[in-house]
């Protein structure tokens, strides 16, 4: 396996396991029925896990 090829199967794991951990974050708050807290042009806010876009399938 090539230099190239070995970055792009990490890059691909890395993307899998990032859509993975999202999912289950969203779903944790909607179990906790508890807002996500992300930061926004420099503010802080609480947003609905219902009100985030949903994962993008990894292809």
């Amino acid at each position: 396996m090539t230099k190239e090829e070995q970055a792009a199967h990490i890059s691909r794991q890395l993307d899998k396991g990032l859509v993975l951990a999202y999912e289950a974050m969203l779903a944790f708050k909607r179990y906790k029925q508890t807002p996500v807290i992300i930061s926004r042009n420099g503010q802080v806010l609480a947003v609905s896990p219902d009100d985030l876009p949903p994962a993008r399938p990894v292809a």
